[in-house]
Order: C-alpha cells, then structure tokens, then sequence
C-alpha cells in the first residue's frame, strides 16, 4: 500500500470521525433542550399547554361516552339482574324439558310394551315408535 493510499484512508477516517462528533454534538444539544437544559425554555411551556389541551379533549369524549352509556340503559346493576334473571329462567326451563323428555320416553316404552303384548310378537315399526322421541 502506498503512502498515498495510506493518507486517502487516514482522511476518510477523519472525515467520518468529524461527522459522528458532529452528529454527537448535535444530539446532545437535541438532549438538553429536551430536558430543560438548554435555550429552549419556551417549548416546555408549550409542549405542557399541548398536554392540558389533549387531556380536556380526552375527558370531554370520556364524559361523551359515560353519558351516552348510562343514558343507554347501560346501568351495570340492571344488566346483572336482568342476565341474573335470564340465567334462572334458562335453567327453569332447562329443567322442564329434561323432564318432559324422560317423560316422553317412558310413555313411548310403556306403549311399546302395551302394543307388543296385544298385537302379538311383532314389534311396532321404528317410523311409528321410536325409543328417542327429541
């Protein structure tokens, strides 16, 4: 390698040295301002005046939505009563049809047994009684 080449490098290196310092010296400038440190006192009062605005832009619309909840019919102990109430009755009639079919299927045996014993030994077609009626 030659000294010329030598000294094209040892510039390139420099040259990109002096632009990460650069770079650096600007991002601590960036750093300081950001937090208070540098000339930049104004944009604190700014930016904390950008805040309070966005938080009365975000309650107001929390406000909006409460009062359309609650004018919805959205009160929470009126749903948990009115489900409450819709969970009893599907169990009541959970119940009832449970009981209904163990009804219906005895009834459908004891026919069965019936319809054998007087017509003889021939069982009922299966399109006419069937042992699961649901």
């Amino acid at each position: 390698v030659s000294g010329d080449q030598r000294r094209g490098r040892a510039k390139a290196m420099a040259d990109r040295a002096a632009a990460a310092e650069a770079r650096i010296a600007q991002l601590a400038t960036r750093l300081d301002a950001l937090e208070g440190g540098g000339g930049a006192g104004g944009s604190n009062a700014a930016v904390e005046e950008a805040l309070k605005e966005y938080q009365k832009e975000v309650l107001a619309r929390l406000k909006t939505i409460r009062a359309q909840i609650s004018g919805d019919g959205g009160d929470v102990e009126t749903i948990k009563k009115e489900r409450d109430e819709a969970l009893a009755e599907n169990a009541a009639l959970k119940a009832q049809v449970a009981k209904q079919t163990y009804r219906i299927n005895h009834l459908v045996k004891a026919l069965n047994a019936e319809e054998a014993k007087a017509g003889g030994s021939e069982p009922p077609p299966p399109s006419r009684r069937g042992s699961t009626c649901l």
